[in-house]
């Protein structure tokens, strides 16, 4: 995972009145700070021109802020990023962080990655906290032509860390709760965040609640994780907000509370969040603290299957099924939301699309499809209950061969992509069910009248030796011989003709 910035980070003109320039200028520079902090950007503007025309560099700097953000002049990225350049390659820290950090987004200048690494670690070995935390993110994800080494790169976010630079803290804490090993260190980034967390760093608190809540690096405490998650979620960060609902959903390590859940969720819910909205949804459905509304659980799940939620595309399905929630009943909807679920892993999603393969319900019936489907649903990391069921209930009447073809497709498929193409022409799974049970029938019907014929047949007669013996029984010419050996042989009698009463008559012959 990169740790991106959100825009521009603009240096405070703190920073740059604090050089080692002749004491003129730095009271000049002082006064300009004055005027910036109090708004009034015109009189800052006529107490900087004169040192920015001598060519200090610190005022070069604080004039690219103000062409950066048009205070007291229209703003000008372009003009900005010139002067920031000229500051920079006049050895300004703060100067050269500016201009990196142009050069990186493209702003006012050509994006240059390359250049903007080179300039982070000029300002850097200045030591400037900023500079070092962008380098350090540089070298652990692999940017600006540099070889991703998430090592040099904590080394430089940890310099920044110690200089009380609050996303460095928790960037670098980030880094040692979940990059790769050896710089992986959770007792580490507990530390680290807890830092940041102290400070007001929303994603610090998040993360400090996390390792407090699964004991990571920390000492497990749940309630003092949730009172952290709960600073993060105060101030509006979305994931602390959709953990807390989960927490107090299922009473994690306090008292549930589906009131209070909902309303983290409807705070993630309201910014976007669709793992939120599709919490929303389930609320509804289910009346979990609040009144049950099937057509409101429809305009949550809505919202987030809008997004892609593999959890509201199968349960948006299921209204569609059914013409529940306010929708009207469309078999081929729920199909395809069943379908979009499923692609993606959604265990209910997939037994449901089995459903509508196995049934041919707003799709063709298709057994290889329908088993492949459900075969998944039974062995996902969280299955659907009853999808081996269902699965299990197919295999008693399938052919060998589309029984074959189902698993090499389920074997075969990757989350994210469709399930693959069936080599076979496409079977009803009513029609297999119903020859099937045809056979079954006939098994069943053979048996019984083996099991007849089984009562029909004589006794054994006693063997004698040099003499074959047997036992009859006829019955309209059908005939059952058991022999002294143990044979036994159903035939039918032969017509003869019988002189005395002129006429045909059957006889079963000797032995």
């Amino acid at each position: 995972m990169e740790i991106y910035r959100s825009g521009r980070f603009v240096v405070a003109l703190l920073s740059a009145c604090c050089l080692l320039w002749p004491a003129q200028a730095s009271t000049d520079l002082g006064r300009v700070k004055e005027h910036y902090r109090k708004g009034n950007y015109a009189e800052a503007l006529r107490e900087l021109r004169p040192l920015v025309d001598a060519g200090h560099p610190a005022a070069m700097n604080v004039m690219g802020v103000l062409l950066d953000n048009g205070h007291g002049v229209p703003k000008d990225l372009r003009s900005a990023a010139d002067y920031y350049r000229r500051s920079a390659e006049k050895g300004d820290p703060a100067g050269q962080y500016n201009w990196a950090t142009m050069l990186r987004h493209g702003a006012g200048v050509v994006q240059d990655e390359r250049q903007a690494a080179e300039w982070f670690r000029k300002s850097a070995n200045q030591g400037d906290a900023d500079a070092q935390r962008e380098l350090g993110l540089m070298h652990a994800n692999g940017r600006g032509g540099l070889t991703k080494d998430q090592i040099q790169g904590v080394t430089w976010l940890e310099k920044s860390a110690d200089r009380g630079d609050v996303e460095a803290q928790y960037a670098v804490g980030w880094f040692r709760a979940y990059g790769d090993s050896p710089v992986k260190n959770e007792a580490a980034a507990a530390k680290w965040f807890l830092r940041a967390a102290e400070r007001g760093e929303a994603k610090a608190q998040r993360e400090i609640g996390f390792a407090l809540f699964y004991g990571r690096g920390a000492k497990r405490d749940q309630q003092a994780a949730v009172q952290w998650l709960k600073k993060a979620a105060g101030q509006a960060d979305t994931m602390a907000q959709v953990n807390l609902g989960k927490i107090l959903r299922n009473g994690w390590g306090v008292e549930r509370n589906d009131k209070e859940a909902n309303e983290w969720y409807r705070q993630a819910a309201n910014s976007g969040d669709a793992e939120a909205q599709t919490a929303l949804g389930v609320a509804s459905f289910f009346g979990y603290g609040v009144h049950k509304d099937d057509t409101e659980a429809v305009r949550w799940y809505r919202l987030a299957a809008k997004q892609g939620s593999p959890v509201a595309l199968s349960n948006l399905g299921s209204h569609y099924e059914y013409g529940t929630g306010g929708v009207l009943q469309d078999h081929i909807q729920a199909a395809r939301l069943y379908e979009a679920a499923a692609v993606q892993g959604e265990p209910y999603g997939q037994s449901n699309i089995a459903r509508m393969y196995r049934d041919g319900r707003g799709v063709s019936s298709d057994a290889v499809l329908a088993h492949a489907w459900a075969n998944l649903a039974a062995s996902a990391t969280s299955p659907h209950p009853k999808a081996a069921d269902e699965r299990d209930s197919m295999n008693q009447f399938l052919p060998r061969e589309v029984l074959a073809e189902a698993q090499r497709l389920a074997r075969n498929w990757k989350p994210g992509e469709p399930l693959g193409k069936s080599r076979l022409k496409p079977f009803g799974v009513a029609e297999l069910k119903v020859t099937s049970d045809i056979l079954a029938l006939a098994k069943v019907l053979d048996a019984k009248l083996l099991e007849e014929r089984a009562g029909q047949f004589p006794a054994r007669p006693d063997s004698k030796a040099g003499l074959v013996t047997c036992n009859t029984r006829c019955v309209n010419g059908d005939c059952f011989r058991t022999y002294g050996d143990g044979r036994q042989v159903r035939f039918q009698a032969k017509q003869v003709w019988n002189l005395l009463s002129n006429q045909f008559v059957r006889e079963a012959g000797p032995c």
